[in-house]
């Protein structure tokens, strides 16, 4: 039985959230400076991706304890506790005071709130993409890459808004009203995504008619921890080099490339559709390779050979609309994610091992975006990032290369 209403439902749903996830990332150099500007350029900009990076390594947390309810009584309500509770953690980041008008207090405050935030999108992420993949009966490449477009939902949005309040404040205004107007604009997101979901999602045809366990936790380690490594390895690697490109696009046209915040805000809102046409062509890998290993280990390979020509041309020719094509090619295994989860674990257990195996991957992520930067030394000049970033990338793409073989591998093994 198919049920593409759940796809989209979790399409949108994933996306109106994503705003309030990445809202931080692209006010990122304006928190630097009013929170952290004591530290120096250096320190003030490892330090605003540490804060981002609490609400990468927290995902874990909430996907595991989210995952675990979502196998005992279902995704759908799941799905509304972890909209809810993001929002309304982003919506209050734009109340918070700075470091000037409370020191410690204030970047305190912006660590719990990066937490909740965090916490809850790990738990959005265990039932909001396998709900997509288990809705349908053909073509769940395609429902993977539909379902992880949504997240550009949440960067058009993000952007969008960015872009607005950028173009119509005078530029000193954003550091005093205008990022806590991107926070608090998350609220409308949030209650437009709860109208969608309560409008469209039924429960995953797969998870009603799967025998149901006591206990997922015990069950998944038992009998599926191989399973289990090989996701963990594939999203250490796909996030990694995913959160390299996310988090240091803004930097790199703005700090590196010299645009102002009008122009990068307007690159990176367009950046919202490559990334979305990137997922659905991750996504439709699957359906024509007939594989979700094959598609993933095709990405990771795309990746490696593109990687560096792209960011030469970025850094050393100066061309910032090509983070457009950097984007497409970090984000190509995204869309193929779901369905590999799907592939390697039963439904009974399957939010669960998302919830940890794929947040799993963000303890890595979380370090992305500081150790490139710090490789590059925050220079505002091209050459160090040409040879931090793409390292950086490969890698990471090796980790998914690992994982794809070892699927490839099992699966394998367990068809004869």
């Amino acid at each position: 039985m198919s049920n593409w209403r759940n796809v989209v439902g979790s399409m949108l749903g994933w996306g109106l959230d994503a705003y309030d996830f990445l809202a931080y990332a692209f006010v990122a150099p304006i928190i630097a400076q009013v929170f952290f500007g004591q530290l120096g350029r250096l320190g003030s900009m490892i330090a605003t991706l540490a804060a981002f990076s609490v609400s990468l390594a927290v995902r874990p947390l909430g996907g595991v304890f989210f995952g675990n309810l979502a196998d005992k009584i279902g995704r759908r309500y799941v799905l509304y506790i972890t909209m809810l509770g993001a929002g309304l953690s982003s919506f209050l980041m734009g109340f918070l005071p700075t470091y000037a008008q409370a020191g410690l207090i204030a970047v305190a405050l912006l660590v719990l709130l990066r937490f909740t935030v965090g916490f809850f999108l790990g738990g959005e992420y265990s039932s909001s993409g396998v709900m997509a993949v288990e809705s349908v009966v053909k073509y769940r490449g395609l429902a993977s890459g539909i379902m992880q477009a949504g997240f550009d939902l949440g960067i058009f949005g993000v952007t969008f808004t960015y872009t607005l309040v950028a173009t119509y404040l005078p530029e000193n205004a954003m550091y005093t009203i205008g990022w806590r107007i991107v926070f608090w604009s998350g609220i409308v997101t949030t209650i437009v995504g709860l109208v969608f979901r309560r409008r469209l999602l039924s429960e995953a045809p797969e998870w009603e008619v799967a025998e149901k366990v006591r206990s997922p936790y015990k069950v998944l380690f038992t009998r599926y921890w191989l399973p289990v490594i090989t996701i963990l390895l594939a999203t250490m690697g796909f996030l990694y080099e995913y959160y390299v490109m996310l988090e240091l696009s803004p930097f790199i046209l703005q700090n590196v490339l010299n645009y102002t915040p009008a122009l990068a805000g307007l690159i990176l809102t367009v950046l919202s559709a490559s990334d979305a046409v990137g997922s659905v062509f991750g996504g439709l890998l699957v359906d024509l390779l007939r594989s979700s290993a094959r598609a993933l280990l095709t990405t990771a390979l795309i990746i490696i050979a593109l990687i560096y020509p792209t960011m030469y041309a970025i850094l050393m020719l100066g061309n910032g609309w090509l983070v457009l094509l950097w984007d497409f090619i970090a984000v190509l295994p995204v869309g193929v994610m779901q369905v590999y989860i799907r592939d390697l674990l039963p439904p009974n257990v399957r939010a669960t091992g998302a919830g940890l195996a794929y947040n799993g991957g963000t303890w890595l992520a979380a370090w992305a975006a500081i150790i490139t930067t710090l490789m590059a030394g925050a220079s505002k000049e091209p050459g160090p990032w040409l040879m931090a970033i793409p390292i950086n990338m490969a890698w990471s793409s090796a980790l998914m290369i690992i994982s794809s073989t070892i699927a490839l591998y099992t699966m394998k093994r367990t068809s004869h």
